[in-house]
């Protein structure tokens, strides 16, 4: 989900940014991505039988669509 467009006469983003916010329920990866956007993924905080980790599954799904590239779940991401 895009919340906002970058800021007017703010330069592109030239790498990813992430902050997470881990609660009870449900974990919120929010991301800048190249270009200045702003993006949410929004996540159960404990789904066992989807990933093991809410916030590194967030942080995959972001990367895997802004960058086209496959990061399949069961390997470590590369930083």
């Amino acid at each position: 989900v895009d919340f906002c467009n970058p800021l007017p006469g703010m330069g592109p983003a030239r790498e990813f940014r992430f902050a997470i916010d881990r609660g009870g329920t449900f974990t919120d990866v929010f991301a800048e991505v190249p270009g200045g956007k702003f993006v949410v993924e929004k996540l159960l905080s404990e789904d066992p039988a989807n990933y093991k980790d809410a916030p590194r599954e967030g942080i995959r799904r972001v990367l895997e669509k802004y960058t086209g590239v496959p990061h399949p779940a069961d390997q470590p991401l590369d930083t």
